[in-house]
């Protein structure tokens, strides 16, 4: 610090002269100029008009478009192409669905569709998709049925996965071979262990159409017994083949061996006990 004498008044004490440092003084900011509020109220009007505008406008061209889409003949179900089933055709899937040939592509809901369809005990799944501008495409896995399954008093249609799909009605093919011994009981408390007793059926069914004597005796009736056993009744002639509850398949070979060589010498048996436990290799014949 430095102080000054002033020679003409005497002596005294000045002020000191000390200088800020840059950090300790900012420099002034720019100068901004306030709009007046009503100008910026009025920028702010004119903004939100010009989006309820752009908002407006698009809305109606949406609107416009979802009215053309169900209204124009452009969009009506004119094709209809069904896939996966040699049961239902073009027509049988129309009148499942509720598919008339007015009906607009956009109003019909492919989910919707499909339950309709898969209301139907033939079908086990169904896809439909739109083909814009007219089609649906519609995909279809149906059941075939392998076997008629006896359940009480009550006769099922059962598919080749063993599954019992829908009761017999007059309407439906009944060419089928028969499985009998099931108890409705037995299913309504334990499923499982008498679809099990079916599966059974249905397997001794499949390794019989392997042999060459199904050509010649076709299957009629599998019966299975409560403790496992499985007979057959196959031909016309009605023979009967008792196989037990072991070694199926050979024993319906053992039993396929007495049948024809009994055919070449111009007899056929009544009844053949292939399941015999203490001597599985002896076959005894019932004759008619």
């Amino acid at each position: 610090m430095r102080f000054a004498t002033n020679r003409s008044h005497g002596s005294g004490v000045s002020a000191p002269e000390e200088a800020y440092a840059p950090s300790e003084s900012p420099s002034p900011g720019p100068v901004t100029e306030q709009k007046p509020l009503v100008g910026r109220l009025w920028l702010g009007v004119r903004v939100t008009l010009g989006v309820a505008a752009v908002v407006g406008t698009s809305l109606l061209v949406a609107a416009s478009a979802h009215r053309y889409a169900l209204t124009s003949p452009r969009f009506a179900v004119k094709n209809l192409v069904v896939s996966g089933s040699t049961r239902f055709h073009e027509a049988e899937v129309r009148e499942l669905a509720g598919i008339s040939p007015s009906s607009n592509i956009f109003e019909l809901d492919p989910r919707s569709l499909e339950s309709r369809l898969l209301q139907n005990p033939w079908i086990s799944q169904a896809r439909v998709v739109r083909k814009l501008p007219s089609t649906l495409q519609v995909e279809l896995k149906q059941r075939d049925a392998a076997a008629i399954a006896a359940v009480g008093e009550r006769l099922y249609l059962v598919s080749k996965e063993g599954e019992p799909f829908k009761q017999v009605d007059p309407s439906d093919p009944y060419d089928f071979p028969i499985v009998t011994g099931l108890h409705a009981e037995n299913l309504q408390r334990d499923r499982s262990r008498e679809l099990e007793r079916l599966g059974l059926g249905l397997e001794v069914l499949r390794q019989y159409a392997r042999l060459g004597m199904s050509r010649v005796y076709a299957a009629q009736e599998v019966h299975v017994g409560d403790s496992g056993e499985v007979s057959m009744t196959v031909g016309k002639e009605g023979i009967v083949l008792s196989l037990g509850a072991k070694a199926l398949r050979q024993r319906l070979l053992m039993a396929e061996r007495v049948v024809s060589e009994m055919r070449q010498s111009g007899r056929l048996p009544g009844v053949v006990f292939a399941d015999n436990v203490a001597h599985p290799e002896r076959v005894v014949v019932r004759m008619r």
